[in-house]
């Protein structure tokens, strides 16, 4: 899709649900549109979320196994801050990938929804937010959508967050993490999403989210305040 277009057709997704937001006293959201990483270490193909072996759990092949949010490029990360001190953090969007082949993907390709959410220990920190707890509520799904050759529509993969080195769970920050080398996007504009998990039966091998987010302004907003700071509303230029 249309960087251009992506941009306009998130912009008004996220423009009705802050507008239900702000329906509610208090409550009010910072919504991004997210791409993939341009430095993951298994790129190509690119992704925004990296779970190895996860196809195992259902008795299919192992491997790198990645996915991709630029395919249809309807993946966002929403903060919400309920007026009273809690602020949660939603992840969702339509991803396609499968087990990397390194151009592209065999077993498992297809489209998956993604549902994930951190609703504890979520915290505003400099230009962006961090999470620090393994609680079963910091979670979510990743679910096999219609069309795939090898598993069956419908099936839910279930992973949650996870510590790595005593640090955080998830971060999300306008810090230019590994952008280094990337000039297409401005480290002014851009955050960076990265988080690490594992399931029931898997743990130990590389689980993670590693993505790119771009504000999307609220309507008729110029300004929006966002980890503390208040910044332009602007997109990222590529």
């Amino acid at each position: 899709m249309n960087v251009h277009k992506r941009f306009l057709a998130l912009a008004a997704v996220s423009g009705a649900m802050l507008l239900c937001g702000a329906a509610q006293a208090g409550v009010t959201q910072t919504v991004f549109a997210l791409s993939d990483h341009p430095d993951g270490d298994v790129n190509p193909p690119p992704y925004g979320l990296r779970f190895d072996d996860l196809f195992t759990e259902v008795g299919g092949t192992g491997g790198v196994t990645s996915f991709s949010m630029d395919h249809f490029g309807d993946s966002t990360l929403t903060v919400t801050d309920d007026g009273v001190g809690g602020l949660t953090i939603d992840i969702v969007g339509t991803l396609y990938g499968g087990v990397d082949t390194g151009s592209g993907y065999g077993y498992g390709e297809g489209a998956f929804a993604l549902d994930y959410t951190y609703a504890v220990s979520v915290m505003a920190d400099g230009s962006g937010w961090v999470v620090n707890s393994e609680d079963p509520m910091n979670s979510g799904t990743l679910t096999v959508l219609p069309g795939n050759a090898n598993l069956t529509s419908g099936t839910v993969f279930n992973f949650f967050g996870r510590v790595t080195e005593g640090g955080p769970i998830f971060v999300f920050k306008n810090d230019g993490h590994r952008l280094g080398g990337h000039p297409e996007f401005d480290p002014l504009t851009t955050w960076v999403g990265r988080g690490w998990h594992e399931t029931d039966t898997l743990s130990g091998s590389t689980h993670d989210f590693l993505f790119v987010g771009e504000l999307i302004p609220a309507p008729g907003a110029g300004m929006l305040l966002v980890g503390g700071g208040l910044i332009a509303g602007t997109r990222r230029r590529r």
